[in-house]
């Protein structure tokens, strides 16, 4: 019988986590270091080895048998895979093609466990020897053992660069020099929750052509002894061209605020690595909920978005500019699966939810902070009380001399 992987250390069994700083598994108890390509190879070897031994366990009849039945097996996944290739070479529509061929193999899926939030609904994903004790999306400590539903296997990860600690440094960095932030509130702020999670984002690649008219006007002003004079020109200025983009990122999940992963890009896709389950201990993965075809419109509209920007700023010498009609169409070449490492800190204070989040790549982050009215106040008076006296001290001199 296959042995299940837990990533387990090779020389002492003690648990591995994989620590962005050096890009390597380490095991806490014997102060070993593993690349994932090591740690997939050594247990690969494992996984062949017990193969190995169940077949031996098996009479000639049987092995002959399962033989028979791998071949054919081996057989009908190749015919298979050949017709699923030739449908990717020659589908039109690369987001359910990708929908079709991309789903997990028995033996990652054996490598898993799934976490249910019941306050939030989200599904996190884990290997087998990571504890989720809470939620990091709302804080919800009641996060229980559920069943890993079916979902698509990434194409990518960038595996985390930034660690811990490099989180709660940066968010004390955020905190400094915010003058109205509560003083309770940095001091019950539990910095030790924070938590690493690979965030599912689709990327979409492909071309636009936008077609697009814009209303342009010119304003002169002129005068003389006499009077002010204004005109204003208009014009219909039309512009059109094509543009390409590469992996434009739509984050899959729900639960995590579009501006907040808006504000923590760009991630440098140049570190995108294959998608290896030795890259998650440690951390935890977000499932999606939204699929690719759910989180198209959203990528359209950044390509709209970017589109419109770019064919206008060729557009110079008008006093104003303004869209009157556009046409933008745009067509995906390729769509991908990626989790992206993101710090996430959600915390409660004075009743309302705070959702901090910093990418794991680059550090930076995005948060938001409670005000003290208190402190606004009390800003406001020593402001406004100096200018206050020194209008009453001005008029007193004035008016106090003029009545006397």
């Amino acid at each position: 019988m296959a042995e299940t992987t837990n990533y387990q250390c090779p020389n002492c069994g003690g648990q591995l986590a994989f620590v962005g700083e050096s890009g390597m598994l380490h095991c806490e108890f014997c102060d070993s270091d593993f690349t994932p390509a090591q740690v997939e190879a050594i247990y690969a070897e494992r996984q062949a080895k017990a193969d190995a031994r169940a077949a031996k366990e098996e009479n000639s009849e049987e092995r002959a048998q399962a033989k028979q039945e791998h071949v054919s097996a081996a057989e009908a996944s190749t015919s298979e895979a050949t017709r699923v290739h030739a449908k990717r070479s020659t589908s039109t529509d690369p987001v359910q093609a990708y929908l079709e061929n991309s789903r997990w193999d028995d033996s990652d899926v054996e490598n898993m466990r799934a976490y249910n939030c019941s306050s939030c609904g989200a599904q996190l994903m884990v290997d087998q020897v990571t504890a989720v004790t809470s939620c990091p999306y709302c804080g919800n400590n009641a996060v229980l053992p559920g069943q890993l539903s079916d979902v698509l296997k990434p194409d990518y990860v960038i595996p985390f660069k930034l660690g811990k600690d490099d989180a709660v440094a940066a968010l004390k960095k955020y905190y400094q020099g915010k003058r109205f932030l509560p003083n309770s509130f940095t001091e019950e702020n539990h910095l030790e929750e924070i938590q690493g999670v690979y965030v599912p984002f689709w990327l979409y690649s492909g071309t636009a052509d936008g077609d697009i008219t814009f209303n342009g006007e010119i304003v002169t002003s002129w005068s003389d002894s006499e009077n002010m004079y204004t005109q204003t020109d208009y014009y219909e200025l039309q512009r059109a061209g094509t543009m390409d983009f590469t992996r434009i990122p739509v984050d899959g999940s729900t639960r995590m605020p579009d501006t907040h992963m808006d504000a923590i890009e760009p991630f440098d896709y140049s570190e995108l690595v294959d998608f290896s389950v030795a890259y998650l201990p440690g951390y935890v993965t977000d499932r999606y909920d939204r699929d690719v075809v759910e989180c198209d419109p959203r990528a359209r509209t950044r390509v709209e978005s970017t589109c419109t920007s770019t064919l206008e700023s060729t557009v110079q010498g008008y006093t104003g500019v303004s869209v009157n009609s556009s046409s933008i169409d745009a067509k995906w070449s390729d769509v991908s699966y990626a989790l992206l490492p993101v710090w996430m800190l959600h915390t409660k204070w004075d009743g309302k939810d705070y959702l901090f989040a910093m990418n794991g790549q680059t550090g930076k982050l995005i948060g938001d902070l409670p005000i003290d009215s208190g402190k606004v106040t009390a800003r406001f008076l020593t402001l406004f009380i100096p200018i206050l006296i020194v209008i009453a001290l001005v008029i007193t001199f004035v008016f106090g001399g003029y009545f006397g």
